[in-house]
């Protein structure tokens, strides 16, 4: 059983690292892209809660949740998305596809840990816009983007007081950039395009504490604070000056690469800030559960010496957090349906993205159902729905998200009785 696990993590890691779609947001040309959720559906679903612990799902934004764990667990996340993308004078709509995560973890006698990867970062965006220089000449300005930043994780948790969890995530950051700008001029047949292209790696890590207090009439009291320190990642860079057609997917004219190392950009830094994260929540177990989450982001902090971009800014940022669950019955044996669990959230964020002077703002509702399937294994559908703006009276961007998830659980390493 290990074993055909472990080809299948492989399996589904190699396809995910490979051909991750990542995002078709038009914002994900500022920072290091769009910034992706990094939890499962079932935190997401409730509108990005990390506070939530239970004992057969993975939290793999709480790495104190691992205390909890008492059956393995394999956990990975699909997703199709549509980008409704309103400007001045059209809208565009554009589909998007792809996996959000893949995690095991396990339970030990006195710890729980896990592993897996998720995106951090996703960048894939074409713009455009026409430059009038005189009455008989326009020149066409292209930039276009791609890429990520990818996260392999190691999370431990463990209990060293019986209602208090503590945990540590180790993530190694990875991936590449591209971001190309052109111009192309009427009646001049090949184009000047700028290239640059950035690999990042590097190491972060998360700390996360949990509290988890009986109070009268079968409730319970959970609060969460966790921390992430600033990082610092390394890009190592490049930079090409080529000439192409506007219609061909290869060059046709000159390419020249020009050497950073005498401008100090071969390797450069990236700084990640330090996010700090609480929040708290009432429920009763296998029955319902509603909370709140508030998490600052100090992404004024925030640079990337390679890439910097005249309109962007940055400012720091926050997130809020509302959500729950419900469950009709969830020992019913008579009826699946009371059996689902039934899920909803809300969230408003200030991304700290700033793009000319003007905060970039998100908000989104979130909905899904938990459907059991044989021992405590289950899918967790959903639907989100979601809009960005930074002005309102110049672009706007909708999405609607469907998502899918498996949480599967087994147990391991339990002493045969009989051979």
């Amino acid at each position: 059983m290990i074993r055909n696990t472990l080809k299948l993590f492989a399996l589904l890691t190699g396809s995910f690292i490979f051909s991750q779609t990542g995002t078709t947001s038009p914002y994900s040309y500022a920072g290091l892209g769009e910034v992706n959720f990094r939890g499962t559906h079932v935190n997401r679903f409730m509108g990005g809660l990390e506070i939530y612990n239970d004992s057969i799902h993975a939290n793999l934004s709480n790495p104190s949740s691992y205390a909890k764990l008492k059956l393995t667990n394999y956990t990975l996340g699909l997703n199709y998305r549509i980008n409704n993308m309103i400007g001045a004078n059209e809208t565009k709509s554009i589909a998007s596809a792809g996996l959000n995560y893949i995690g095991v973890a396990m339970p030990t006698k006195y710890f729980g840990f896990g592993f897996g990867i998720i995106p951090y970062t996703s960048v894939g965006y074409k713009l455009s816009y026409l430059e009038n220089v005189n009455d008989n000449e326009n020149i066409l300005n292209l930039f276009e983007g791609e890429g990520g930043i990818n996260k392999t994780f190691f999370s431990i948790g463990f209990s060293p007081l019986k209602f208090l969890s503590l945990g540590v995530t180790l993530n190694y950051n990875f991936g590449k950039i591209r971001y190309e700008t052109g111009r192309f001029q009427d009646q001049v047949t090949l184009g000047t395009v700028l290239e640059n292209t950035s690999s990042i790696s590097g190491l972060d890590l998360k700390f996360s504490t949990q509290l988890e207090i009986p109070i009268k009439d079968a409730l319970e009291l959970q609060a969460m604070l966790s921390y992430t320190p600033e990082a610092n990642l390394i890009s190592t860079n490049s930079r090409f000056y080529n000439t192409r057609s506007f219609l061909a997917t290869n060059n046709f004219g000159e390419n020249v690469e020009i050497s950073l190392i005498d401008f100090g950009l071969k390797r450069t830094n990236i700084t990640i800030p330090d996010i700090i994260s609480f929040g708290f929540g009432v429920g009763k177990e296998r029955k319902w559960f509603t909370g709140v989450q508030y998490t600052m982001n100090a992404m004024q902090n925030f640079s990337h010496e390679f890439i910097s971009l005249p309109n962007v800014g940055y400012e720091n940022a926050y997130q809020f957090s509302l959500g729950g669950f419900y469950i009709p019955d969830y020992s019913s044996i008579t009826s699946y349906w009371k059996r689902i669990v039934f899920r909803m959230g809300f969230r408003h964020e200030l991304t700290g993205i700033l793009i000319n002077n003007f905060g970039l703002k998100e908000t989104g509702v979130n909905f899904g159902f938990g459907l059991p399937l044989a021992g405590f294994s289950n899918t967790n559908i959903g639907f989100e729905y979601a809009s960005r703006v930074a002005d309102s009276k110049t672009y706007k961007e909708n999405f609607w998200s469907f998502r899918i998830g498996f949480s599967l659980n087994d147990k391991w390493f339990i002493k045969r009785k009989y051979n």
